[in-house]
């Protein structure tokens, strides 16, 4: 019988129609006069961002398999593929509608998209792909990058779960033993664990060291009891004034971790004295083993013995008490490191012997320093609030909490002489890099846990002597083994020339020469033995090996020097957590085994079995938000944000390919029906860079069974469109474009007569959305329309004009199939006015849906722009000058906000885009400050110096001037009167010639031949005459207008030339 939540479930899938067989109507995409389909007419944004942004916390499984950048929303790509393929109803105000209703189906059964030929040219992390298949579609992708290529084959891999599950028992058998002497450790209050001799059964006792067992031996035993999960791991500055050398932690605080522990407790009053005070059920601890200092403020509290006994922590009075049911407690702890430890070492022992703790130096150099800096640890506990100054009740020793060693950004201050000196630096004079050591371990211990204490059975000890020992035994092992055994089991190579490791982080200054580098020696221990089990313990087929080898390289990332300690959310955060190889100064070693701990191996591995049931048996999430407008009674008896479906549409077969988008091999001219994908964004994340700190790990085992894609050193560059600085010093984002154009050219050329080409851009600078705009019309496209995806929570409001908005916009584009016609820039404002308003019915819609007006304004502008697009290269602004992108996306985003807008008076629609924006800004003003311009350009594409650089504005002291007419007329003159083209030159060389006193002739410059004037010279005199920033500009400007007037009269067949390019 179902229980009440699954019935709840079986609920909410009829409501959404999830797993509904249906047979959605589609189009002929050889057909160029075939109907719309969906995407062309309308989406459903808002429920797509809903569940967009559940999916941001909570994503399926198969999306967290391995590491891949820039992962967009399985949701918004599910939408798109569903849009794209479906004819479009014939009243368009349906067509978002019949998307959404239709989203949870099952598209698979009924075969209606089977026909359909759909690619991913960027396939990255494969969500298109993955999705695309779901539907029932002929899916093909590629990507430069092997690991992507790697990813999404593993992600697609057909394997047997049970065989995955032996193979990675087999692992843990091999491995687990060798590695085990390494990570165990006593857990709190003297818990020790159980080593046991297998064969015999024997339980080792006190005197047993696991470190003494020799690799062979290590299989004949087993362990259980507390774990080391994490240690954290300080580099220390290298102090580089002459005689000192001495090494100091980097620390910016001594706080190391911070937690909230709840416990049961009562309210007391003791019978002797009357203080009043709490009785807790277990002692709140972090760290149960080091000092506990109690904050002054802290209400005082005691803890229940085991025979039910209370004792007042103010008299000492011991007493029998009966106690009620007690409340939840929370306590509030925060561990920090001792100024003992903060002090640092020098840089040799008492004997004069240097120390190691580099990973240039040798074991001996090395072994000397951890045992240095074991015997100098000393963390301390805090209870409550943390106070200004904290005192060590052992020692006495009093100290401010919030102190570190470092007193401003990227700098240290030695500990022994005092000096700051930047880090960087320091570390690059001595040509290695920085010296590390632990100074804790947080560790599981199962007894504690099972004893229900708080914490789970966690807990923080300092990194003693015991625990540098293990560590030592470690890296002696690596440098016995690694040039035998394992020696084929990890990378040799070093970190090439890149943008991302050699610009924006400066890894060699760091010391990190080798991709070896980013890890400890332990750490390699354990990579190169699980790695070689991999690919050679017992007898498997290569596809499982493979498959597991997926959670391999998601370890590499959980388990290297670039992982750091997240203080407030208690965890570790992996490398590339932000997507770069930002150095850190505070690291985090991860585990193996335990089933406890973030990013270890076990983890991983669940992590790609847990991938592969999704593909099988796929879910999705319900936003219970986007239900409660449907079925409110329903949704109030969901929990939380969201609940699963399953359609029933399992991951199908695709064809993955590695190579270039510039050349689809795989796709016959024609062939395709759709495009769907998500290009490089510009020089924001440099794929191949980031890559190669997987690909080399992978290329040990993957060169000979992959020849033609892992033969290489390293990931493929050249043809990598993205604006790298390190390949392409001279114009890296021309590169970019040039490129994007290219493999644009290639989708054009796949695609059918008819067929679509749908992307997601991340908007959140102009400057490469223009580059992307600009190749996908050289390429031949146009575009129809743009929706705004969301993968936040955020909302926005406001004109783009004029405020900061960040978003994915989907692109829908066609083919053109005809060459553009020319049009005025004032014929196609007129016609993009026309056209934005047909949408108006649409947009009502989405605005009584809860879309903000800032989305609807992208969907506007993508409207705009589609006749544009379809003009491309022939929009002119006056005689044989076309707008560029920029600028006709300025002009675009002033006419959405005037339109939006009317109460203002608009600067002359004829005038030049840059013109317009700057006499907005300036509208009634004469100067701004900086910080205003900034805000009022973005979204524009424009920046404050464009001004400056035409002269149209100074700036003094961050304050912008609007420039002076008379001197700028002057200026013109004394330049010999060079060619005046721009609209504004013109106008400000006119009204200032009519300034009193200017000495300028004006109707002469109407007849200079370096004069012609402009379309919208006229508008912009009589708005200048209105609406100009004093009242002598406005006095000259009417004079000017009447110089013009009577040019005019004079000069009829020129002004009738330029009313072609005036607004009809």
């Amino acid at each position: 019988m179902a229980t009440k939540k699954e019935l709840i479930a079986q609920e909410v899938a009829r409501a959404v129609g999830a797993g509904k067989a249906v047979a959605l109507e589609t189009v002929d995409f050889n057909d160029p006069s075939r109907p719309k389909t969906c995407l062309e007419v309308d989406f459903p944004i808002l429920p797509v961002n809903q569940v967009a942004v559940i999916e941001g916390n909570a994503g399926k499984p198969i999306y967290q398999m391995s590491k891949w950048w820039a992962r967009r929303r399985s949701s918004v790509f599910r939408s798109m593929l569903i849009a794209a393929a479906t004819k479009a109803p014939e009243d368009p105000a349906l067509a978002a509608k019949l998307v959404w209703d239709n989203y949870y189906a099952n598209h698979q059964k009924k075969g209606a998209y089977k026909h359909l030929k759909v690619a991913d040219i960027f396939m990255g992390g494969g969500t298109t792909l993955v999705e695309g298949s779901r539907l029932g579609m002929q899916m093909s992708g590629n990507d430069l990058n092997p690991v992507a290529w790697f990813v999404v084959k593993q992600e697609l891999a057909e394997v047997n779960l049970e065989e995955v599950t032996r193979l990675l028992a087999d692992i843990e058998a091999e491995v687990k033993p060798q590695i085990m002497p390494f990570y165990y450790c006593d857990g709190p209050n003297g818990e020790k664990g159980a080593w046991t001799h297998k064969p015999t059964g024997k339980v080792m006792g006190p005197d047993f060291d696991p470190l003494s067992l020799k690799p062979g031996e290590r299989k004949d035993y087993s362990y259980e009891g507390p774990e080391i999960i994490y240690t954290f791991w300080a580099k220390h500055g290298p102090c580089q004034v002459t005689g000192c050398g001495h090494r100091t932690p980097i620390m910016t605080s001594p706080v190391m971790a911070v937690k909230t522990l709840t416990v049961k407790s009562w309210e007391h009053a003791c019978a002797s004295c009357g203080t009043a005070f709490d009785v807790e059920e277990a002692e709140a601890r972090m760290a149960p083993d080091v000092p506990l200092y109690v904050a002054p403020d802290e209400k005082p509290y005691t803890i229940l013995d085991p025979k039910g006994r209370v004792n007042c922590p103010s008299c000492g009075y011991t007493s029998m008490v009966k106690l009620g049911k007690g409340k939840s407690k929370k306590v509030e702890l925060t561990l920090l490191l001792h100024p003992q430890w903060l002090a640092g070492e020098a840089k040799q022992d008492a004997s004069g012997r240097p120390y190691g703790g580099t990973v240039q130096d040798d074991v001996a150099a090395t072994t000397r320093w951890n045992a240095a800096r074991a015997k100098k640890i000393r963390l301390l506990e805090v209870r409550g609030a943390l106070p200004g100054a904290v005192t060590d009740p052992e020692t006495g020793a009093t100290f401010a909490p919030e102190q570190g060693t470092v007193p401003k950004p990227a700098n240290f201050a030695c500990a022994a002489c005092g000096t700051v000196q930047p880090l960087v630096d320091a570390i690059e004079a001595t040509q290695k890099t920085a010296p590390s050591s632990m100074y804790a371990i947080q560790g599981y211990a199962p007894k504690r846990n099972a004893a229900g204490k708080p914490y789970s059975g966690r807990f923080f000890a300092e990194a003693g002597v015991p625990t540098a020992k293990q560590y030592d035994a470690a890296l002696a092992e690596w440098d016995n083994r690694k040039n035998i055994d394992l020696k084929d089991y990890w990378p040799r190579s070093c970190i090439p020339f890149g943008h991302m490791t050699h610009q924006r982080q400066p890894l060699p200054r760091h010391g990190y020469l080798n991709w070896s580098d980013m890890f400890n020696p332990r750490q390699l221990l354990v990579h190169a033995q699980l790695l070689k089990a991999i690919v050679t313990v017992g007898s498997y087929d290569w596809k499982t090996r493979e498959f597991v080898l997926g959670a391999f390289q998601q370890y590499l990332r959980n388990q290297s020097q670039f992982t750091l300690w997240n203080v407030q959310g208690d965890k570790l955060e992996p490398q590339f957590a932000n997507n770069n190889f930002h150095p850190k100064s505070t690291v985090v070693e991860n585990c193996v085994f335990p089933m406890l701990g973030r990013g270890n191996w076990a983890a991983c591995v669940e992590g790609i079995v847990e991938g592969r049931e999704w593909t099988l048996a796929p879910w999705e999430a319900v936003s219970v938000e986007t239900l409660r407008r449907h079925d409110t009674a329903l949704a109030e008896q969901l929990t939380g944000k969201s609940e699963k479906v399953f359609p029933g549409d399992p991951v199908g077969e695709v064809d993955v390919f590695q190579g270039s988008s510039t050349d689809i091999t795989y796709a016959p001219t024609a062939s395709l029906d759709l495009v769907i994908t998500d290009p490089p964004f510009g020089g924001l994340l440099h794929y191949s860079e980031l890559s190669d700190f997987f690909y080399v790990w992978l290329r040990l085992v993957l060169k000979d069974k992959y020849p033609d894609y892992f033969r290489t050193d390293y990931t493929p560059k050249s043809l990598e469109a993205v604006a790298n600085r390190a390949r392409e010093p001279e114009d890296p984002d021309g590169f970019y474009q040039r490129l994007l154009t290219q493999c644009w050219r290639e989708a054009h050329r796949a695609l059918k007569p008819s067929g679509l080409l749908a992307f997601t851009f991340h908007h959140s600078e102009d400057a490469p959305w223009v580059s992307v705009l600009e190749s996908l019309f050289d390429a031949g496209f146009f575009l129809e329309a743009t929706y705004p995806i969301r993968s936040d929570e955020t909302k926005g409001e406001g004109e783009f004009g004029s405020k900061t908005i960040e978003y994915d916009i989907i692109h829908v584009c066609r083919k053109r199939t005809e060459e553009p016609k020319p049009v005025s820039w004032g014929r196609m404002r007129r016609e993009v006015l026309a056209d934005v308003r047909q949408l108006q019915a649409m947009l009502e819609n989405h605005a009584r849906a809860g879309l903000p007006a800032a989305d609807l304004q992208v969907i506007r502008r993508g409207k705009a722009l589609e006749y544009f697009s379809r003009h491309y290269g022939k929009v002119y602004v006056d005689e044989g000058r076309a707008i560029s992108v920029k600028d006709a996306l300025v002009g675009i985003n002033q006419l959405i906000d005037e339109d939006a807008n009317k109460a203002a008076e608009p600067p002359p629609v004829t005038a030049e885009p840059i013109t317009r924006q700057f006499l907005r800004i300036f509208d009634g003003k004469y100067e701004l400050a900086r910080d205003q311009m900034q805000k009022l350009l973005r979204g524009s594409g424009i920046a404050p110096d464009e001004f400056t650089n035409r002269g149209w504005a100074s700036e003094e002291k961050k304050v912008f001037h609007l420039a002076d007419p008379l001197t700028f007329a002057r200026d013109w003159q004394g330049r010999h009167k060079r060619r005046l083209t721009a609209d504004l030159d013109q106008a400000l060389v006119l009204v200032g010639a009519c300034f009193d006193g200017s000495g300028i002739n004006a109707s002469d410059t109407l007849k200079n031949e370096n004069f012609k004037p402009h379309p919208a010279l006229k508008g912009l005199l009589e708005w200048l005459g209105r609406r100009g920033a004093t009242q002598q500009v406005r006095n000259a400007a009417s004079r000017a207008q009447t110089i013009y007037n009577n040019w005019a009269e004079s000069h009829k067949a020129e002004v009738a030339q330029l009313s072609l390019f005036q607004e009809e």
